[in-house]
């Protein structure tokens, strides 16, 4: 299956075309970019107060204050350093470049403005891996609520961490492939040991969510991940924070994508099924069209002709005589001695 990119090619395209035309000594032109992301995330690119020579990066997250809480300004000081500056009105965060001042490092500061939203989420999962490291246990539980209605929680054990994401189903067809995709989740730890335990629960919240405010109905889903210091150790808790901040958004990307896949060969079935319809349906049966000069239809010859006239003149002659007689029988019952042939012909 399609892994998403954590990255966003609009930000690092942008500042790519951006740092390079600065480097080749280029005029700096205007910059005025609105776009969105996964879970309601908003990002604006502009130069700040017209300056051409400056580029802005920002980014608007409604869930952003309860990452502060758990560590966001630091871990973004950390990694950005001296072009994290205050926030534009109507963001959360934003990112200052100056073209005249390109840094040395100039691919790597755009690939950690394309992971912006990445680094925001890293906080909160950085801060619960190392209190597992440490073996804190009885930590309060982290909750992110990512969406309007749906949420993310996150507990540290000593031997474990537990991350529940509570997802909405739209419809029952989403709810049944979900299932299927927890199943091969499941039977991932058959192929390979160190994969982390996925459990999936549907219309009830786990365990770990008992006595909480987790949200209960027919198109709620609760998927776990138990994680193992194998996974949240300093070595490779960054892949695991790649993978695991993505995975409600990877889940629902591929419930779309079966759906659409399925009715692309319900679509395809059903026009080989019309195909075969349409070839055992019988032939329509040719009507012979009868004229009056030939009752078959077709052209009559010459000698048809011929005696379609002479029978055409002994009718004719025949029915004059019967004419002149019934007239001759009428005549003297009915109408009296005036009335003639020529007068009945006039009739």
């Amino acid at each position: 299956m399609i892994l998403l990119e954590i990255n966003n090619r609009i930000i690092e395209e942008t500042l790519t075309l951006k740092f390079d035309s600065a480097s080749n000594g280029n005029k700096p032109e205007a910059v005025e970019v609105t776009f969105a992301d996964f879970d309601g995330v908003l990002y604006h690119i502009s130069n700040p107060n017209g300056d051409k020579t400056k580029v802005m990066v920002s980014i608007s997250l409604k869930f952003f204050k309860e990452l502060q809480e758990h560590g966001a300004n630091e871990l973004l000081k950390r990694v950005y350093g001296d072009i994290l500056v205050a926030p534009e009105d109507g963001y959360n965060i934003s990112l200052l470049f100056d073209l005249e001042a390109l840094p040395p490092n100039k691919e790597e500061m755009i690939h950690q403005a394309g992971i912006l939203k990445r680094n925001c989420f890293a906080s909160v999962f950085e801060k619960y891996f190392k209190f597992q490291e440490e073996g804190r246990e009885g930590e309060k539980r982290a909750v992110v609520h990512y969406r309007d209605d749906e949420s993310m929680y996150i507990e540290a054990k000593k031997d474990r961490v537990t991350v529940v994401f509570s997802t909405v189903f739209k419809d029952d067809d989403d709810v049944i492939i979900g299932k299927v995709f927890m199943q091969e989740f499941k039977e991932g730890r058959r192929a390979s040991h160190t994969a982390p335990q996925v459990l999936f629960s549907h219309r009830e919240p786990p365990l770990e969510l008992k006595d909480t405010d987790a949200t209960v109905g027919d198109n709620i889903g609760y998927i776990t991940f138990v994680l193992f210091p194998r996974h949240t150790n300093a070595n490779t808790r960054d892949n695991t924070i790649n993978l695991i901040h993505t995975f409600r958004d990877y889940l629902h990307y591929h419930i779309k994508c079966s759906k659409a896949y399925i009715h692309t060969r319900m679509r395809a079935k059903t026009s080989d099924f019309l195909k075969v319809l349409n070839r055992a349906r019988p032939d329509a049966e040719k009507k012979e069209m009868k004229t009056i000069s030939d009752r078959s239809g077709t052209e009559p010859s010459n000698v048809t002709r011929s005696l379609t006239r002479d029978q055409s003149r002994n009718q004719s002659r025949d029915m004059f005589v019967f004419t002149q007689k019934a007239t001759r029988e009428c005549s003297g019952n009915f109408l009296g001695p005036t009335f003639s042939v020529k007068g009945a012909n006039e009739l």
